[in-house]
């Protein structure tokens, strides 16, 4: 069932004892949507946690570690935010892959995994999304809520300047500066500064990128022999995919990310002039317009033929 916002608000005032799930490599946005959603229902006397996230980094945890549940906390009404599909729940959430109330998400990949489903890919981020439910549901937007929000939308619009940022993204941004958020430190925290194994894996990036039809396609693979070596975590190389754009005259930009286990995570960003869930659909992935996702089980070698593969033939499908 596909729900509006005030299908949402609706569902979420009629239940308690509610669980919000994140999804796996958690980002700014599945972070601040849950921080921001348990805030709020708990602003209106609700009582709601986030399932621990294992992979939570630094940078993040704020938001969504203080909104833990006690060991003996059973929930009646399970919540995800900004996953896009089942694979991407995290090994605890496993257990309630066919027990999600409510999917709140901006992804137009989403297949619609739970009961009920507010899906908005008209949204640069599910911050938005969030936003419009929490004041669907009467509640105010609080100093701490409207931080959550800020993190979530700023992040996935890049600090505001994908393609992704729309009107709304600017008012939800409005809304959240008006409730007393300093805007500039947390843009400082979260685009400018960085760690040194965040500069090195940089360098590395550009040191060793690829550029392949003529310049219209750049490759980095970020390998864990050199992720190791500079001490990177997944702090440190969060956002780092948005580099192979960067490049002029670069339409689609691959990153390739070897995991501790072998298995390999692709990121792809685009241009206007390619559909970045095209390339990701055809390996088994998906995402966005112009910002999307695939993971292999294959090594890192097989994982640049296929992900070069898909990419020449959506730019040739494109280009002709």
């Amino acid at each position: 069932m596909t729900l509006d916002i005030a299908g949402a608000a609706g569902a979420l005032l009629a239940a308690d004892r509610i669980l919000i799930l994140t999804h796996r490599r958690p980002d700014g946005d599945t972070t601040g949507c849950a921080g921001a959603l348990c805030r709020g229902l708990r602003q209106l006397g609700k009582t709601a946690y986030i399932l621990p996230n294992p992979d939570i980094t630094k940078r993040y945890a704020p938001m969504i570690t203080p909104c833990y549940p006690p060991e003996e906390f059973s929930p009646a009404y399970i919540v995800t935010v900004d996953i896009a599909e089942t694979k991407l729940f995290t090994d605890n959430a496993v257990i309630f892959e066919d027990k999600i109330d409510l999917a709140i998400d901006h992804h137009r990949s989403n297949p619609m995994f739970a009961a009920k489903n507010l899906v908005r890919p008209d949204a640069g981020a599910c911050a938005e999304v969030i936003y419009d439910v929490l004041l669907a549901m009467g509640v105010v937007l609080s100093e701490d809520i409207a931080e959550c929000v800020y993190i979530g939308a700023s992040t996935d619009t890049g600090c505001f300047k994908y393609s992704n940022t729309t009107a709304h993204t600017h008012a939800v941004a409005a809304s959240c500066l008006s409730a007393g958020i300093d805007g500039g430190e947390l843009n400082r925290m979260l685009f400018e500064t960085k760690s040194r194994a965040r500069f090195e894996m940089e360098r590395i990036v550009f040191d060793t990128m690829e550029f392949i039809e003529g310049g219209a396609i750049a490759l980095a693979m970020l390998w864990r022999r050199d992720i190791d070596r500079t001490g990177a975590d997944m702090d440190d190389l969060d956002s780092i995919a948005s580099l192979t754009r960067q490049i002029e005259g670069v339409e689609i930009g691959l990153t390739l990310t070897e995991n501790k286990d072998k298995t390999v995570k692709a990121s792809v960003r685009t241009t206007k002039e390619i559909d970045a869930s095209v390339i990701c659909k055809k390996l088994g992935g998906g995402g966005h317009l112009r910002a999307a996702g695939a993971s292999f089980d294959c090594g890192m070698d097989e994982a640049r033929r296929l992900i070069l593969a898909a990419a020449k033939e959506q730019y040739h499908e494109r280009h002709g």
